[in-house]
C-alpha cells in the first residue's frame, strides 16, 4: 500500500514536471512566434507598420485614461483617488503625443527591440550552458544559436546609429533571424 502511495506521488511529480517544462517551451515560442510576425511585417511595411503600434499604443493609453477617468468620478472618496486622476491625465498626454508623433516610437523601436533580443539570447545562453555541463556535445546547437541571437539585439541597438535609412527594414531581418535561431534553440534545448 506504502508502495502505491509512493508510485503515485512520483508519477504526479512526473506530471506536475511535465506541464511546468510544456510551460516553458511554449511561452518563450509564443512571443519567438510574435517576434517573427513582427520582423515579417517590418521587412515589407516598416513605415506602416510603426506608425500602426505608435497610434494602438497611443490609443490604448487613452483608453486606460478614460477608464481612470470614469473610476476616479464614481468614486465616493475622491480625494483617496487623485492618483487615478493624474494617472489618467499623465496617460492623456502620452497617448496623444505617440498619435501625433508616430516618429518617436520609430526612434526607439530598435533600442527596445535590441534590449529585449539581448536578455532573451543571455537567457538561452544560460541554458546553454547549463546544458553544456550535462551533455557537452548537445549544447553546441544552441550555444551557437544563442550567440547569432545575442549579434542580432546589438545589431539592433547599434543599427541605428549605423544606417538610420533602411534601419526598420534591417530590424525586421535581425527579428525573423532571432525568431528562427530562438526556435531552433528552444526546440533542440526542449529535446535533450
Amino acid at each position: 500500500m506504502t508502495e502505491n502511495k509512493n508510485t503515485d506521488i512520483i508519477e504526479g511529480q512526473v506530471v506536475n514536471e511535465t506541464k511546468n517544462n510544456s510551460k516553458a517551451f511554449f511561452a518563450p515560442a509564443l512571443i519567438d512566434i510574435i517576434m517573427l510576425a513582427l520582423g515579417i511585417t517590418l521587412l515589407i511595411w516598416a513605415d506602416k507598420v510603426v506608425n500602426g503600434i505608435s497610434m494602438a499604443i497611443g490609443g490604448l493609453f487613452i483608453l486606460y485614461a478614460t477608464y481612470n477617468f470614469i473610476a476616479y468620478l464614481r468614486s465616493e472618496k475622491k480625494a483617496a483617488d487623485t492618483t487615478k486622476l493624474i494617472a489618467g491625465i499623465a496617460m492623456v498626454i502620452a497617448g496623444i503625443f505617440l498619435i501625433s508623433q508616430t516618429g518617436f516610437i520609430k526612434e526607439i523601436i530598435s533600442f527596445v527591440v535590441g534590449t529585449f533580443i539581448i536578455i532573451a539570447s543571455m537567457i538561452r545562453l544560460q541554458d546553454s550552458f547549463k546544458l553544456r555541463k550535462i551533455n557537452k556535445e548537445a549544447a553546441k546547437i544552441p550555444l551557437v544559436l544563442s550567440s547569432i541571437s545575442l549579434i542580432c539585439g546589438v545589431l539592433c541597438i547599434l543599427g541605428k546609429i549605423l544606417i538610420p535609412d533602411i534601419f526598420l527594414q534591417i530590424l525586421g531581418v535581425m527579428l525573423i533571424i532571432f525568431s528562427f535561431s530562438d526556435i531552433s534553440g528552444l526546440l533542440t534545448t526542449h529535446k535533450k
